[in-house]
């Protein structure tokens, strides 16, 4: 298994970032390009079901984990991807550093398909994540570029 982690402090209180970034149907709100069209849900809370529509092809995923309390969330990919990966699980976190302060925590553990090399499947999951955290920032108005 291959694992990847990306850690970013963000500068909005822990609630308000878990509050975007746990909202599995609303995806959209934080990702860039994602319009509304592009997502199904099927059920919500553990177990939902969300179908995004990408332009390289559909993704379907599962809340496998929703922990409330600890703001965190686990989510996996059903199927095939048009992603170079597979039994892909995703885990992020939030974890409160100060009153308007927090670190927001987002990995996965997959298996390469071997269709594109390692380090190149490495930073296209890692894009992802900076995406989200990013789009998180940004709903918040707290939007502070960092280094990678």
């Amino acid at each position: 298994m291959t694992s990847v982690m990306i850690k970013r402090d963000v500068k909005a209180p822990a609630r308000e970032a878990w509050k975007l970034l746990s909202d599995f149907g609303g995806i959209g709100n934080i990702m860039r390009g994602m319009a509304p069209e592009d997502l199904t849900m099927e059920g919500e809370g553990l177990l939902a079901i969300r179908t995004i529509k990408t332009p390289t092809g559909v993704v379907k995923e599962r809340c496998e984990a929703l922990d409330e309390e600890n703001m965190m969330m686990s989510y996996s990919i059903l199927g095939d991807a048009p992603l170079p990966i597979t039994h892909y699980l995703s885990t992020f976190r939030v974890f409160e550093t100060g009153p308007d302060s927090c670190r927001v925590e987002w990995g996965s553990s997959f298996e390469p398909d071997g269709t594109v090399p390692l380090p190149e499947v490495i930073p296209m999951i890692e894009a992802i994540y900076k995406s989200g955290i990013i789009g998180t920032q940004k709903r918040l108005g707290v939007f502070e570029k960092v280094a990678s």
